[in-house]
């Protein structure tokens, strides 16, 4: 049967039983659209309700009034669309959705539950998503770019694939998620939960992470190039093969982590603390780790050329073999340091402090700038 010919609830002429409460009118849902362009509000307001019982041919005709220029009619539709109705706007892309969405966030403050829902490859960029449940959602290949899913919560969320490259996130809950191989380039991920996350492969490049909570997350073969994770918390976070160069890490502590063999190039890590980090063959040219902590820590074979040491803490720290090269390392402290077969060439050391200093010969400063350096 077409959608323009009658049904059961539609008022028939000459019909011999009196159509029931909100029944459609004659003509099906080509009566209601033409309802929904009348001039009169209450006219438009009763073929909101008749437009629904057309499926999803009418609720798409109903979103015609998040345009009308009558708050009443507005504020009616947005009430009158459920978690179903809910459901199928969505699907039907972020236009439509955002268009409701607009109307229920005013309204009602707009806490929408989508969880478990499938929006697995749907077009959903620039979706208006802030404040909803989609705990469990299948959003796999999903379109997400520029989407607003700030203070929103993601617990267990299939993302895999997922283009989430400039979307707003922060303060969300994605605990459990998984993220594998998702794109989430310079996404706002300020304060997020990413608690036993799946970030492997994920690219993460210039994505803002301050104070993200990335404790046991794998991030196994991600790219954080350029991110910033001053502040975040990566204790047993997966770390193995990740790219991190460029990476901004301003009054963290890293305590315990390992970053053997990590491509940190150009990093910015001041005044952080990596008390007992390993950064063994690290790569660490041209980072920035003024006034940064490494008591203790393992940074033998790493390549700390024309680095930012000044007011470092190295005291204990194990720099055997590491080239220092051309690195300013200004009123570093050197105590108790392993410094065998360490480089100096050309590095700025003046106001140093070296006593204790594990070294095997003073030859290797003989290019150095040793101003001012306090020895045994």
């Amino acid at each position: 049967m077409s959608a323009n010919e009658p049904k059961e609830y539609d008022a028939v002429l000459g019909g011999q039983n009196s159509p029931p409460i909100n029944a459609a009118i004659l003509g099906g849902i080509a009566g209601v659209k033409h309802r929904l362009a009348s001039p009169s509000v209450e006219a438009r307001l009763a073929a909101i309700t008749d437009a629904l019982n057309y499926g999803e041919e009418g609720l798409e005709a109903a979103t015609a009034v998040f345009d009308d220029a009558d708050e009443q009619v507005r504020a009616f539709a947005a009430a009158l669309f459920g978690a179903q109705e809910q459901l199928i706007l969505l699907k039907k892309g972020a236009a439509i959705w955002n268009k409701w969405r607009v109307q229920n966030l005013l309204l009602f403050g707009g806490f929408v539950d989508l969880s478990w829902g499938d929006f697995s490859g749907l077009n959903l960029a620039k979706a208006n998503l802030r404040e909803s449940n989609l705990a469990g959602a299948n959003f796999a290949s999903a379109n997400l770019r520029g989407a607003k899913i700030f203070q929103s919560n993601l617990e267990v969320t299939n993302l895999r694939n997922a283009d989430l490259s400039e979307a707003n996130l922060s303060k969300t809950n994605l605990s459990g998620a998984d993220l594998q191989a998702a794109n989430l380039t310079q996404a706002n991920l300020r304060s997020v939960n990413f608690r036993d996350a799946n970030l492997s492969q994920s690219i993460l490049k210039k994505a803002k992470l301050c104070g993200a909570d990335l404790s046991e997350a794998d991030l196994t073969g991600a790219d954080l190039s350029g991110a910033d994770l001053s502040g975040a918390k990566l204790g047993g976070a997966k770390l193995a093969g990740a790219n991190l160069a460029g990476i901004k890490v301003i009054r963290s502590d890293l305590y315990g982590l390992n970053f053997n063999k990590f491509v940190l190039t150009k990093a910015n890590l001041r005044w952080s603390k990596f008390a007992g980090t390993c950064f063994q063959r690290a790569d660490l040219r041209g980072a920035n780790l003024e006034k940064s902590d490494w008591t203790n820590a393992d940074v033998s074979g790493a390549d700390l050329t024309a680095a930012n040491l000044c007011d470092a803490d190295f005291s204990k720290a194990n720099l055997s073999n590491a080239n220092l090269s051309g690195a300013v390392a200004k009123r570093a402290n050197f105590l108790k340091a392993n410094l065998s077969g360490a480089k100096f060439n050309g590095a700025n050391l003046s106001g140093s402090i070296m006593k204790q200093a594990n070294i095997d010969n003073r030859r290797i400063f003989a290019t150095a700038n040793c101003t001012g350096c306090s020895w045994n």
